[in-house]
């Protein structure tokens, strides 16, 4: 096989995004010049690699192996590159990071932070949900992803560091809001506002409810975060969501945390990655920044939801 690098490169970027348009894009090259490099490769390796139909592409056998290849030969490069910046006395290099949406209020902060330690490291942030977070460690795509309930079926290394309470919102208006002790039945009786299938969020309130025998059956099923705060402020239900992901919201009273028996449920933010995965040093650098006792993480997390604003909309709410 006589390939050049820049074809491995090209092929490379195709097959993790399977467009030739976005990766002539993110390569800075169009795509007739994408199709002429990987023409060549074809033809230097003598099969085929990938097949297009329309707009749909996909790996054949040869290119499926290629492609594992080139994530192992790629990752090495990556890895050559860091290891010998550490040596020269910094990282340097691209850090991709992957997050669930419920987790983009807080990752900011711990990249603004981890930054500040290292400047000379380039940081990529995506916010996805979590199907496509699965999606995403399968394919390799990350060096570290962000989420809250971690799949079973893949080996995976999981670090949990922050709590992650989930809390009932709703309207200030709301005939529920200011009552204390909400009894969980009493959720039966109510619009309740759910996440898609596949939320970490969603089937860790359902999963609870079901050990206690509530039957909640979702009003309205949304996509994000954002769209749930907004149908709650339109009064179209309550909801469960991390209060991570409302804390704007609480601080103007705009919503208010309901206090619902056993609730909030505290569950964990982890940092995830495959235990295949060969973490490069900023990726590790990351752990280990993310778990060290010397820095504080779940105030970087937390920053703002002790604060007076936050307590004035949970006297609104009069929860204690």
């Amino acid at each position: 096989m006589r390939a050049t690098l820049h074809q491995l490169r090209v092929f490379h970027k195709v097959a993790s995004l399977m467009s030739y348009t976005a990766a002539g894009n993110e390569m800075g090259m169009t795509q007739p010049a994408v199709s002429i490099q990987l023409k060549q490769l074809e033809d230097n390796i003598g099969l085929p690699l990938l097949d297009k139909v329309g707009k749909q592409v996909s790996l054949t056998s040869p290119g499926e192996e290629l492609y594992r290849f080139c994530e192992d030969l790629f990752a090495r490069f990556d890895n050559i590159d860091m290891t010998l910046s550490a040596m020269k006395g910094g990282l340097e290099g691209e850090f991709r990071l992957a997050a669930v949406t419920s987790a983009m209020y807080f990752t900011p902060h711990l990249l603004g932070a981890f930054h500040k330690l290292y400047p000379k490291v380039k940081l990529r942030l995506d916010v996805v949900n979590r199907e496509q977070i699965i999606r995403r460690i399968k394919e390799n795509r990350d060096d570290m992803v962000i989420m809250g309930l971690v799949p079973d079926m893949i080996p995976l290394n999981r670090y949990p560091f922050v709590d992650n309470p989930i809390v009932f919102i709703a309207h200030p208006d709301h005939p529920l809001a200011g009552q204390q002790a909400i009894p969980l039945k009493t959720l039966e009786e109510h619009d309740v506002i759910y996440r898609e299938v596949g939320s970490g969020t969603r089937k860790a309130v359902e999963d609870f409810l079901a050990e206690k025998g509530v039957e909640v059956q979702p009003s309205m099923l949304l996509g994000s975060s954002e769209t749930i705060k907004q149908a709650v402020m339109a009064e179209l239900g309550i909801s469960a969501v991390s209060r991570h992901s409302v804390t704007l919201e609480l601080a103007t009273a705009c919503l208010v945390e309901l206090d619902v028996a056993d609730f909030p449920l505290y569950r964990s933010w982890h940092l995830v990655h495959h235990q295949n995965k060969q973490l490069t040093p900023i990726a590790q650098a990351f752990i280990d920044f993310v778990l060290s006792p010397t820095h504080d993480i779940e105030a970087l997390c937390d920053r703002f939801l002790k604060t007076h604003y936050v307590e004035r909309s949970r006297r609104v709410g009069q929860l204690p």
